[in-house]
């Protein structure tokens, strides 16, 4: 029987580059984009798929470094900044960034007792178990408007 910390490996692994359930994962999606699409914004109050990307690694990183400590928290921009640098040179360290958050989520699932999933967040109403699929879905959600900004800066890039 797979311990649960290997089905959520699992699951990080399938939504990265493997087979995932909804037809597409970052990788692929990711492959798709130029430098134009990646910077494109629709209005000043809408996000970039760079901006968003950013802000996805940046839960990842957070709450990956502070599994351990057992407390994270949330700034005011909710890692939405704007891309200072938007060459081809610094798309690439973002997706270098990805591809080492991705690392580190496997690392420590593959390490992970399963007994933590029953665990607390402290001063929060959900414990490990949510948390780490918090960023699973989190992902997800994030790559479903990846994927629909993809197509809509198609015909505008």
């Amino acid at each position: 029987m797979m311990k649960e910390s290997q089905r959520v490996k699992s699951l990080f692994a399938k939504q990265y580059d493997g087979d995932c359930w909804l037809g597409v994962n970052f990788q692929e999606k990711l492959t798709q984009i130029n430098i134009n699409q990646a910077t494109y914004k629709f209005s000043t109050k809408t996000n970039s798929i760079w901006e968003i990307l950013n802000h996805l690694i940046s839960w990842r990183e957070v709450v990956l470094a502070s599994l351990p400590k057992n407390t994270y928290s949330s700034p005011e921009d909710n890692y939405f900044q704007a891309i200072i640098d938007p060459s081809e040179a610094e798309w690439l360290k973002t997706l270098n960034r990805f591809r080492n958050s991705q690392q580190g989520w496997l690392e420590y699932l593959s390490n992970l007792d399963d007994s933590i999933f029953e665990k607390q967040v402290v001063n929060k109403n959900y414990n490990y178990y949510e948390l780490i699929h918090g960023i699973l879905h989190h992902d997800i959600y994030h790559l479903g408007q990846i994927s629909l900004l993809v197509r809509l800066t198609t015909e505008v890039s």
